[in-house]
């Protein structure tokens, strides 16, 4: 259970935009971040349910071999573990399509130490939207201005996912995602998914590495708020 709870709070973020790639652990990518410039960063308000947070994606470091980025959440269920969750993704330098995007993920709950994702967890995926759901080219505006985008929408089980994206908007592209749950056949039962939104309410550059200190084994004693009373063992 402790893994299950970890897990959601990492994938929230990609769970809330990744849908109009079909898979809850993709994330769609327009953005070269080969040239993109380190620094850059983009912050997002999201709703997911009654649930309201915000995230903030940057990226901090590249080299030859990978490409670093850091996602922060705060708000919603993040509330009962310090207030933030921040990962470190340390990826290919073209994630989109490579075998092995992910190299390796950290993970920072609150103010603790700095301690590696799961070893269960699941591979995050890149790639660019599905140009079979191409809606056309818009300006819309969002509380960070208004931007021309490219619009995709795409149908599947869980509901309706509209994406805007611009190549202009780093490290992802991602300008303003809506997921729309589909009811279950006759309404009695509430949809799989609840309502999510992400838009784009600001952007800068100037971005520095936020875990800098070696992460230690994944603990969840660390996830779960601290270690169990004493003579009594966590389930």
């Amino acid at each position: 259970m402790k893994r299950i709870i970890a897990l959601a709070l990492v994938l929230l973020p990609a769970a809330a935009a990744a849908q109009p790639t079909g898979s809850p652990q993709s994330l769609p990518l327009v953005v070269d971040l080969r040239k993109a410039a380190v620094g850059s960063w983009a912050e997002y308000g999201m709703t997911f349910g009654e649930a309201v947070m915000k995230s903030r994606w940057a990226l901090v470091a590249r080299d030859a071999s990978s490409t670093t980025l850091e996602m922060s959440m705060q708000g919603g269920p993040t509330v009962q573990m310090g207030g933030k969750v921040t990962l470190k993704m340390v990826l290919d330098p073209d994630p989109v399509g490579a075998a092995k995007p992910v190299k390796e993920i950290v993970m920072q709950i609150g103010d603790g130490s700095p301690m590696q994702a799961p070893p269960d967890a699941p591979a995050q995926k890149f790639q660019k939207p599905d140009a079979k759901t191409l809606v056309g080219k818009e300006t819309i505006k969002v509380a960070a201005g208004s931007f021309k985008t490219t619009h995709y929408r795409d149908h599947s089980p869980v509901g309706t996912v509209d994406v805007w994206v611009s190549e202009e908007i780093p490290p992802l592209g991602l300008v303003k995602v809506v997921t729309t749950p589909e009811p279950k056949t006759g309404g009695a039962s509430p949809p799989p998914i609840p309502p999510a939104t992400m838009e784009l309410v600001a952007t800068g550059t100037g971005a520095k590495p936020t875990i800098t200190k070696p992460a230690k084994p994944f603990d969840p004693q660390q996830m779960m708020g601290g270690a169990p009373p004493t003579g009594k063992k966590r389930k």
